[in-house]
C-alpha cells in the first residue's frame, strides 16, 4: 500500500505550488498527511474524506489528479466503489498525463471486477496491457496486472486464459501466494479457510464436507473449500450461508 502514496505531492511548510501559469496558494496542507498516513493504515473512508476535504480546500492545486487518484484508491479499499468509479472518472476527464492515465484505468477496472462489470473490467485490463511497457510497468507491477486480469477473466467463464495469467504471476512476489491459491480451479467454490497445520486443515473439511486442497509453497498450506459452481452468484449465496460458521469464507477464485 505504501507505494501508493503521494511521494513528494507536497514539501512541509510550503504554501505556494507553480502552476505554469499563476501562482496558486495551497491550503491546509494537515489535510493531505492526515490522508496519507489514514491510507497506510487501512482507514480508508476516513482517508478518501480527507483527500476530498483537500481538494475543495485547493480545487486548483496542480497535483489535484493524483489526489483524486488516491481518493478513489481509498474508496476502492472501503469497498465503495461507485464512489471509487465515480472518482477516477472525475480524474480522467482532467486529461491526466499518461502514467497517472494507466494508474487510473487500472483501478478504475478492478472496481468494475468488484462490481461485476465483468465486460467494463476487461476493457480496462486490455488497454492498460496494450499500453507501452515503460509507462504502464512504473505505475501498475506485472504480477498485479496478471493476477487482476486472471479474476477478471474467471468471472468471465474463461478458465483457462484465467490460469494462463495466474502462470505469469511470480511464486515469491507479492501476490505470489493469492495465486497458488488460485492455481488449477475451473469452477468456483467457497473457501472457508487456510491452514498451515495439516490435522486441523482435515478437521475442518470434514465438519462442512469439503475438499482440502495443499498449497504449492516454501511452507505447507492446505485450503478448505466447499462446492463447485459454475456461475459466480450462486458461490456467493453459499459463501453469505457459510459465514454464520466462518466468518472469513469467500467464493475463489
Amino acid at each position: 500500500m505504501r507505494r501508493w502514496i503521494i511521494a513528494g505531492l507536497v514539501v512541509l511548510g510550503a504554501c505556494v505550488a507553480e502552476t505554469g501559469e499563476r501562482d496558486v496558494t495551497v491550503s491546509n496542507l494537515h489535510i493531505l498527511q492526515d490522508a496519507d498516513r489514514e491510507f497506510v493504515l487501512e482507514q480508508y473512508l476516513q482517508a478518501a474524506g480527507h483527500y476530498e476535504a483537500f481538494l475543495a480546500y485547493n480545487p486548483l492545486f496542480p497535483q489535484r489528479t493524483r489526489v483524486r487518484l488516491m481518493a478513489g484508491r481509498a474508496y476502492l479499499g472501503a469497498g465503495r466503489l461507485d464512489q471509487a468509479i465515480s472518482t477516477f472518472d472525475q480524474a480522467l476527464g482532467g486529461t491526466p498525463p499518461p502514467l497517472e492515465r494507466w494508474d487510473l484505468i487500472f483501478h478504475r477496472a478492478v472496481a468494475y471486477r468488484m462490481k461485476g462489470e465483468i465486460a467494463r473490467a476487461l476493457e480496462g485490463f486490455r488497454m492498460v496491457g496494450a499500453a507501452p511497457s515503460t509507462e504502464r510497468s512504473s505505475v501498475v507491477t506485472h504480477d498485479e496486472y496478471h493476477y487482476e486480469l486472471a479474476l477478471a477473466l474467471f468471472r468471465d467463464g474463461d478458465w483457462k486464459g484465467g490460469q494462463s495469467e495466474l502462470a505469469l504471476v511470480a511464486p515469491r512476489g507479492p501476490f505470489g501466494k493469492k495465486a497458488r491459491m488460485r492455481l488449477g480451479l475451473t469452477s468456483f467454490a467457497v473457501q472457508v479457510g487456510a491452514y498451515e497445520d495439516d490435522a486441523r486443515a482435515r478437521s475442518e473439511a470434514e465438519k462442512v464436507k469439503g475438499i482440502l486442497r495443499p498449497i504449492p509453497g516454501d511452507r505447507p498450506l492446505y485450503a478448505v473449500t466447499w462446492g463447485s459452481f459454475n456461475r459466480y452468484e450462486d458461490a456467493q449465496r453459499e459463501a453469505d450461508r457459510l459465514r454464520r460458521q466462518y466468518p472469513d469464507a469467500f467464493v475463489i477464485p
